[in-house]
């Protein structure tokens, strides 16, 4: 019998041992290739993070060397605005120093303002000398103490604070404060002497004193009511275009009213309403349990460090696995030194960077300055959001004193002792009493007879009808105030139908009070600006432009002066138009004047702006200012748009011609904390983009870029620019704020 065949031969099958060869085998196999898989993976790895940290060095490489770059340019721009600086300060110090020795040597027989006995001896001796205070005498020695006044004021504008200690500046408020008061002491006496020679000086046709006399800072308007005629309805100073009414209760009354104009405001400095009010942050205090986390956590994660080297040794230790013992210890050696390797690597990045860090670049942004509200009623006026303009003017009742009596050859004088003027209380029944009990006593007054005579102690308000000063612009309506003794701060309440006719500049109201009164217009009704540009006429010469809210305004500057050459249709300009000033000068004289496109430090509180890193702000006037002679500057929308402190956005053109540019001409530049670029995009473009334009660097600020990319023309435009133009420019763009409020 022939012998059985394998079973694995009939039916194709495997055996048991087979299949568990099989098995082994295709788990070797995957085996083989997971680990062929994952060697291949951590290659792949290994060279990503080898290429990350190649490019990574690259940048820092490139970073640093963009650092030390910005370094260089910065510390160049340094040197040559802290040379101006130097150049600056030495010129105006001996000017300084010529201007006190030309005080020194004056012999007008006026005192040293500055020398406490000198000027206290002639306040005092001005005080005690009774002989005169007649009214020319009074205007003559105020116009010497006004003098006196400026001078200060002018020193404590002019003299740098390293120069003029806390105690001196006090001492000249206080100076400045005593000389108007002695303006005001003996205004009042000669107005006191007018009011007893009231008959000699009466008008002969009304038979009532009439006087009026000015200077160019005062003005002083008596009406003496000497004929007691109960017809006469009001009267009217044709010189100042002062029209006021006669209540029928003073016609029959010893009285006068003294209208006294002033061209300066001695009032409003008094009030702390004046002054910028800053809000009183609180002190946090200290975190102490967060110190004590965060130490915790420093702990824990030195800790966990310390674990994950561990770890890895750990790992390397379990690769080694069946590896003899020369094996482990090369590779625990490797490990080592790749760590130490990685460490010195840090090390010498972190000193590269220390090495290049920039020491002109600013700490971090300080959050927006928080203003207090005024805490007081609605009619009190916060002078920081309001200007007095022309000044102030004093509408006065007073006391008509005994008039003397000729009988026969015989004057006959009453005297008064003290012979000091009298102010009449007055206020008008409107604002006496309320409206409410008003009409309770009117109902009750039904008797003819009793009507009549209540309307002869009647006190209405008085209506006054003036013409605006001269030297000012009202571009809106003016608001009425009213001095508060008691408080020290202006207030709008005891006014009553307003009428404006700005064709004709005339102003009319009625007035429930009398005393110190003043015109008020919005501070801030300029801004924000519309747009604005700066653009050279030649070397050291540059025309700025302002298209403010409601005026447009165009500076000329030149060298170290400026002048405002528009708007050339306003008469009230006049005195200000084509006159070469100082930026100070041009400054003051532009808001006394009602043009105020100058931003206070708490503008930011009554005008909606686009809030600017101050530093990159104040950096790019400077650069600006430096340049102003080879590059004109414009307004951009994109700064308005672009939503961002740190950046700055204008346009900008060379410009070596003296005219004006074309559309197509002017470059998109945006600058911020570190750099400073022409943009690809323009002003035109519908959606915004920081890419760089083509074939243009990106430098650390706008006078090394223009260095760059500018001609040869224009560089030498840059460098013969004299200081005292920059610093010109420099300070109506910094007063101004352009990229800020428009």
């Amino acid at each position: 019998m022939p012998p059985k065949k394998d079973s694995a031969k009939k039916g194709g099958k495997l055996s048991k041992a087979d299949k568990e060869k099989l098995k082994l085998e295709e788990e070797e196999r995957k085996a083989q290739e997971e680990e062929e898989a994952k060697q291949k993976a951590e290659e792949e790895e290994n060279r990503r993070k080898e290429k990350e940290r190649l490019a990574a060095r690259e940048a820092k490489q490139l970073e640093d060397e963009e650092k030390r770059q910005r370094l260089s340019e910065m510390s160049e721009i340094h040197d040559i605005i802290e040379a101006n600086k130097a150049a600056l300060y030495d010129l105006h110090d001996e000017r300084r120093k010529k201007a006190k020795w030309a005080r020194y040597m004056r012999c007008d027989g006026s005192p040293d303002p500055t020398v406490a006995g000198e000027i206290n001896t002639y306040i005092n001796l001005r005080l005690e000398d009774k002989s005169q205070d007649d009214v020319d005498s009074v205007l003559k020695d105020g116009d010497s103490a006004l003098k006196l006044i400026r001078e200060l004021e002018f020193l404590l504008d002019d003299t740098p604070e390293s120069e003029l200690n806390v105690a001196e500046r006090a001492s000249y408020k206080t100076t400045i404060e005593d000389l108007h008061h002695l303006i005001e002491t003996k205004l009042d006496a000669a107005t006191q002497n007018l009011l007893c020679q009231a008959t000699s000086r009466a008008n002969p046709e009304t038979f009532n004193l009439q006087f009026f006399v000015k200077n160019s800072d005062i003005a002083l308007c008596v009406w003496g009511n000497l004929s007691k005629n109960p017809r006469v309805k009001s009267f009217e100073f044709g010189e100042k275009g002062f029209t006021f009414d006669i209540p029928r209760i003073l016609t029959i009354a010893n009285c006068a009213f003294r209208v006294l104009f002033t061209q300066y405001d001695q009032f409003s400095p008094r009030s702390k309403y004046f002054y910028p009010r800053m809000k009183k942050k609180e002190e946090p205090t200290p975190p102490v349990e967060e110190e004590k986390k965060d130490e915790e956590g420093k702990e824990k994660t030195e800790g966990d460090g310390e674990e994950e080297k561990k770890d890895e040794e750990e790992d390397v230790i379990d690769k080694a696995g069946s590896e003899d013992t020369t094996d482990l210890m090369a590779a625990l050696n490797d490990l080592e030194k790749e760590q130490n390797g990685e460490q010195e690597e840090e090390e010498v990045e972190e000193k590269v960077e220390e090495e290049a860090v920039d020491e002109y670049d600013d700490p971090d942004t300080p959050e927006p300055i928080e203003w207090e509200d005024l805490q007081e009623d609605d009619d009190v006026v916060d002078l920081r959001a309001n200007h007095v303009l022309g000044g102030v003017f004093h509408f006065n009742l007073l006391n008509l004193p005994p008039q003397p009596k000729s009988m026969k050859s015989w004057v006959i004088t009453r005297l008064v002792d003290p012979p000091e003027i009298n102010y009449l209380d007055y206020v008008a029944d409107s604002v006496a009493a309320s409206p409410i009990l008003l009409k309770e006593k009117d109902e009750k007054d039904k008797d003819k007879s009793q009507e009549n005579e209540k309307k002869k102690d009647e006190k209405p308000a008085i209506g006054i009808n003036m013409r605006l000063p001269e030297t000012v612009l009202f571009t809106e309506e003016p608001q009425m105030a009213r001095w508060d003794h008691e408080n020290n701060y202006w207030r709008l309440d005891g006014f009553s139908d307003f009428k404006y006719d700005e064709e004709n500049r005339m102003f009319q109201f009625k007035t429930g009070y009398f005393g110190t009164m003043a015109l008020l217009q919005d501070a801030h009704i300029n801004m924000p600006f519309q747009s604005w540009e700066l653009r050279p006429h030649a070397t050291n010469a540059a025309l700025l432009t302002i298209i403010a809210a409601i005026v447009e305004i165009e500076i000329e500057i030149k060298e170290a002066m400026c002048c405002l050459s528009k708007p050339d249709d306003k008469p009230e300009l006049d005195h200000l138009r084509m006159k070469w000033l100082t930026p100070k000068e041009l400054i003051r004289g532009m808001r006394q004047a009602g043009v105020n496109v100058f931003p206070a430090e708490d503008s930011p509180k009554y005008v909606s702006i686009q809030d600017k890193q101050p530093a990159v702000e104040d950096r790019l006037y400077r650069q600006m200012s430096m340049m102003a002679s080879a590059m004109a500057f414009s307004w951009s929308k994109w700064n308005t748009d672009v939503q961002d402190r740190e950046k700055i956005l204008f346009q900008g053109s060379e410009c070596l011609r003296d005219e004006p540019l074309m559309e197509d001409e002017w470059s998109l530049y945006m600058v911020t904390k570190k750099r400073s670029l022409k943009l690809k995009m323009t002003e035109f473009d519908e959606t915004f983009s920081d890419e760089i334009a083509e074939g243009t660097p990106h430098k650390s600020n706008m006078y090394h870029l223009l260095m760059d990319i500018g001609t040869a023309d224009a560089k030498e435009r840059v460098r013969n620019t004299n200081y005292q133009f920059s610093d010109c420019v420099y300070q109506l763009l910094s007063a101004t704020k352009l990229t800020t409020y428009s």
